[in-house]
Formats: C-alpha cells, structure tokens, sequence
C-alpha cells in the first residue's frame, strides 16, 4: 500500500515544498493540498513543487465543480501537470465549507453534476475536448484542442461519502477517494466502488482508491489526543450516528449528536471546551476514526492500514496537522518500510 499526504491549508508554497522534498525522499507516493476558503490556492501553492521534485505526484483537494467551472479546473490541472511532467492529480467531489462560505448551492441532481465535472476534466486531459461537452448541468461550447499539452495525462479522483457516488465515480473517473472511512466499513465501501468499475466501458489497469485518515501519532501521546479530539466535528461524515454506533453504545451516541455544536465550537475556538461529552468517549472516537496515539501505538496503525489494503485500497491519505514535519519523520522512518514489507 503507498501513503499519502494531506496538507493543512495554511502552508504557504515554500514550507509545501520543503515537505513535500523530504517525503519524495522517504517514498511518499503524492502530496495533496486542501481546498480550503480563504486559504493559500491548492493549484497554485504546488508549483514550486512540481518544478523542485523529480518523483512525488500532486494535486488539490478537494475541488468542487459548483465553485469552479470544470473547465477551468481542467486547465489549472493541466498547468500543473506540465509544470510536474506528468505529476498532477486532482480530487474532485460536490464540496462543503467553500460553498457555504460564497453562498452557493448545489443543483438537485449532485451525482450527475460531479459525473459531468469528472468527464469534462478527463475529457481535457486526454485530449477528447476538440468537440465540447454538451451535459445536462455542464457544457463545454467551443472545442478545446489543447494542443501544448505535451505530459502523460493527470488522473482524476472523484470523492465520495455515499454509496451512489461511489458507484458513479468508480464508473467514469480514474480512482475513488472514500472519505473517512474507517477499515470496519472499507469492505462495503468497496463493493460500492467494484460494482460501478464493472459497469465501466473502459477497464483501466491502475485504477486507484483511497481515503482520508487523520494522523494524530506523537511523541506526546497526550498532545496527540488533544489535537485529535480539536478535529472530531469532521470526522465520519461529520459524526454521522451510524458510524458513531461503530465504537459507542445507543446512549453515548446521542450525547455526542445532542452536544455535536460543542465540538465545533470548540475548533473554531479552543477557549470554548466541550464539557458535556466525556473525554472517554471522544478518545474512543479519536482511536476508531484516526490513528491517534503516541509512538507505542504504531504497530496498531500499521496493522490497520494493512486492513486498508486487504479490502482493496490502494493507498491511503494520511491528514497532517499541528508539526507535519515530525509527523512526516514518523511516517516515512517506521510506515512507510513497514507497509512495502
């Protein structure tokens, strides 16, 4: 199984790169920036990137169609992918907090407007725009040749939460990025994703999966679990009471989504502390839903990842926070081997 990063958004161009070197060193498959509002671009903070690595693929996520007009997101990836020589990715999904933060909606019919998206991008980047796009919510009017493309083309994720989008994706995009899924439920994901690449036309060799995993392991085993716990709020399709009834009993999972508002508060804010939950069953969560821990708990997550890859995966994104460079030395001095064993 390859790993990946997630990087959190306030990393400006220059320390992206100073960690994205270092990883293309330890053999980290790619680095992903995330799309965040009022943050630094994820297309653009990877440029001095793709031109100062030679191996480690690249891209933003995730990036919604409803903020930016597939075509558009096909040139940005384009750019960077002949900046890498071939290096660029994008995931592509319906999109969350930047919609809510520029007030746009998502049309009724989101599956079908992200299959779009998807195929515009792939369309443009294997040089099968010359005609347009004609989509019942995304058009494409004018031929687009693209003619100074010259790199190998980029792969496009789609991301998914729910099965009819995994379907969908695993259909018509070059991997599927399951979103905070723990190894309890990859199996079923999974099935998800293979029933709708056996419906595809094409039969792609290196079809890739992945999903997003928070990465809370430090020396200080208690700093970990505070960082973790500051994150749960987006955690397991935001604490979603089917996913919480993984690891908490019927009557500790509706003290968490009668007091969810607490866990929000308290990221945007740290001086407002999440007293009606326990913290016992917050680090319950935090274990179930990331790897949080300190160094003694390494040999787990190794073995949870190796789950990862039983049910199918074929990499796994691991989100860094507070310190990514401590958190990168852990990562590709005792995973990385680990998992390539």
């Amino acid at each position: 199984m390859d790993i990946d990063l997630i990087l959190e958004p306030d990393l400006n161009p220059a320390q992206i790169t100073e960690v994205g070197k270092v990883a293309e060193g330890y053999g980290i498959r790619a680095i992903w920036t995330s799309n965040y509002f009022a943050h630094w671009d994820g297309f653009l903070s990877l440029s001095a990137l793709a031109m100062g690595t030679d191996k480690i693929l690249m891209g933003p996520l995730a990036v919604s169609p409803f903020e930016m007009h597939p075509l558009k997101i096909a040139n940005a990836l384009l750019t960077l992918n002949e900046m890498s020589n071939g290096r660029a990715m994008v995931a592509m999904g319906a999109g969350e907090g930047n919609l809510e933060a520029m007030a746009l909606k998502k049309p009724k019919k989101v599956v079908l407007a992200v299959r779009e998206a998807i195929e515009i991008v792939r369309k443009a980047a294997n040089g099968k725009l010359a005609d347009g796009y004609d989509g019942e919510i995304f058009n494409v009017n004018l031929p687009c040749t693209y003619t100074w493309v010259k790199a190998k083309p980029p792969k496009v994720y789609g991301t998914a939460y729910r099965p009819m989008m995994m379907r969908m994706e695993a259909r018509v995009a070059d991997g599927c990025y399951i979103g905070c899924t723990p190894p309890e439920v990859a199996k079923a994901a999974m099935e998800h994703v293979g029933t709708g690449f056996g419906r595809r036309d094409d039969q792609p060799e290196d079809f890739r999966v992945n999903t997003f995993w928070g990465w809370h392991i430090k020396e200080d085993r208690k700093a970990a679990y505070a960082e973790s716990r500051r994150e749960l709020p987006w955690r397991a399709r935001l604490l979603d009471a089917e996913m919480l009834a993984m690891y908490l009993d019927e009557e500790e999972v509706k003290i968490v989504r009668d007091h969810y508002d607490e866990y929000v508060d308290f990221y945007f804010d740290p001086s407002k502390p999440v007293t009606s939950i326990p913290e016992d069953i917050s680090n319950r969560l935090c274990e179930g839903l990331t790897s949080t821990g300190g160094l003694e708990d390494l040999d787990r997550e190794i073995e949870r990842f190796r789950m990862f890859a039983k049910a199918g995966l074929t990499e796994i994104a691991l989100r860094l926070h507070a310190d990514p460079m401590d958190a990168l030395k852990i990562i590709g001095e005792r995973v990385v081997p680990a998992l390539k064993d």
